[in-house]
């Protein structure tokens, strides 16, 4: 029911009974189907609340519904949580957000990084519904690995912003999309989708290698 989920995915928060009566359909047809998804939601009273809007939006990009029906009910925040959650999932300590203000002005979507092999995924989100154009991915990757070099040069300043750079060993540059990127490199960054994220993380020393970036070693400081 592509509805049902459409309708949650845009409300984020409904009664059974609401459901119901908007979209005409019985209570057994939405019992059925929100237990498809009851490991993303959650249900107090009869009230549905989606607590993991990106996992429903790829789940209906997997159905067949377009990105641009679906991207419309999202916002930047649903999709730097989702990458955030992704890095969580596989054992990163995550900010989101990072920003710095002195000696330069400085912002990262999502920062992850790994203390045990001071891995560190240097995150900027793309959640452009209709896709982005080689030449803009191009300009967008040339900005970002500029960002992640600020970074890394202020890094003793961004040590007293969030306590886990302190195990911050290498940082690899990685550029996530909502839709599948026209290119999957340029300047030593890494381009993937959303839903290629889990992947990515799983095997990234292979997916690195195929593409022949090389993290970016960090100078003790």
């Amino acid at each position: 029911m592509i509805d049902l989920y459409l309708y949650l995915l845009k409300k984020r928060k409904a009664s059974i009974d609401e459901i119901i009566r908007d979209l005409r359909i019985s209570r057994e047809v939405v019992i059925e189907k929100i237990n498809v998804i009851k490991d993303h939601i959650n249900i107090d009273n009869e009230i549905i609340v989606v607590n993991n809007p990106l996992f429903l939006a790829t789940f209906l990009i997997r159905q067949g519904v377009s990105f641009k029906r679906v991207s419309k009910y999202l916002d930047w925040r649903d999709f730097e949580r989702f990458s955030a959650e992704i890095l969580s999932a596989h054992g990163y300590f995550v900010i989101n957000n990072f920003r710095l203000t002195k000696p330069v002005m400085l912002e990262v979507d999502v920062i992850g990084i790994d203390q045990g092999s001071g891995r560190g995924i240097i995150i900027d989100c793309k959640h452009w519904s209709k896709g982005i154009y080689r030449s803009a991915l191009i300009e967008i990757a040339s900005k970002h690995i500029e960002r992640v070099r600020k970074l890394l040069k202020h890094l003793s300043w961004a040590k007293n912003k969030w306590r886990y750079f302190k195990f911050l060993k290498e940082a690899i540059p990685l550029i996530v999309t909502l839709t599948t990127p026209s290119i999957r490199f340029y300047e030593n960054t890494l381009i993937v989708s959303i839903q290629e994220l889990n992947q990515v993380l799983n095997d990234i020393y292979v997916v690195l290698d195929v593409f022949g970036i090389k993290p970016i070693k960090i100078k003790n400081i």
